[in-house]
Parts: C-alpha cells; structure tokens; sequence
C-alpha cells in the first residue's frame, strides 16, 4: 500500500511524533522512509538558537575556535561568510534533526531511510520531494517551531495536506 513515505521533520516535538508514527507504518509496509529538513528562514526559532549555545556551535563571542566546515577542512565562515554563523547554525541543527529522526527510524525496525536537508519555503519543498520521490504518504507534525507564525499564515501542515498530491497524515 504504501512504497515511500515522506517525513518533514523540524525536530519539534509534534515532528518527533510524526517520526515514530511514519516509522511504524514504513516498517509494517517495508516502505522506503524519506526524511526532509528544511532549513528555517529568518530568525532562528529560540529553540533552535538554545541547542547552538548548548552545543556552542557559533563561533562570535563564544572563546571556541571557529567550527570547521561540513568537510572539517577549513573553518565555515571562509564558506558561509559573514551571515552570523546563521548558516552554519542551521546546518548544524540540520544536521542533528535529521540523525535524530534517522536513529528514531533505524529502532522501529526500518531498513530503507533516506535524508535530505533543504532550503526554501518548507510548503514549496515538502510538494516538490513528494511528487520527484513519488511518495504515498507524507506524515508530519501539526506544529513546528514557529507556532506564531503558523497562526497568523497558515501552518505548513494545512497548506501541505491542502496541495498535496497524496495522502497527508497530520501528528500533534
């Protein structure tokens, strides 16, 4: 019934629980798991700019040498410029998210996860890898990080499950 299922995930705790959930189905059905991250725009969501300073990834003000780049080659900010380690930030958080909902995954017994960080707008992203990896499912949380925006804009989810070309599971 279902071949590939496609999990946003922003590491919310909704997010988290649409993990378990899409888990649980991709393992009954053996289905392929995609996991995508989509960058956040703008400012980082204070959840978000807390696990930086615990993990003290930014390299202004922190009395850490500069963190290397994703290669370890050099430091990131002969990459990123000067965009306040915001890049390298969200990259690294990314990053996390995304071993998180794989490790998440790999326990619940599914063999076939893939992950994909992107950037963009989350709606724009989620609709293009549900139609080029031809999911069947997407499973995602209710509500991300951005609560307040979702409020006044719309929330992902809803404008997901409204566009989508396949079945949209919601998590809260």
């Amino acid at each position: 019934m279902f071949e590939t299922i496609l999990v946003p995930t922003d590491g919310s705790e909704h997010a988290n629980k649409a993990v378990v959930l899409a888990s649980d189905i991709a393992e009954k059905y053996q289905a392929h798991m995609v996991l995508l991250h989509v960058l956040p725009q703008g400012a980082l969501p204070e959840a978000l700019r807390r696990m930086a300073q615990a993990e003290h990834i930014s390299s202004r003000g922190s009395g850490e040498s500069a963190p290397l780049s994703p290669e370890g080659k050099f430091p990131a900010s002969t990459i990123f410029g000067h965009e306040d380690d915001t890049r390298e930030v969200r990259q690294f958080v990314a990053e996390e998210i995304m071993a998180h909902a794989k490790r998440t995954a790999k326990e619940r017994g599914v063999e076939n996860v893939s992950d994909v960080i992107e950037d963009g707008d989350p709606t724009e992203q989620i609709l293009r890898h549900a139609e080029t990896d031809s999911a069947n499912l997407i499973v995602m949380g209710s509500r991300g990080l951005s609560d307040l925006k979702g409020l006044l804009m719309g929330s992902v989810s809803h404008k997901v499950s409204q566009l989508s070309p396949c079945t949209c599971v919601t998590v809260r």
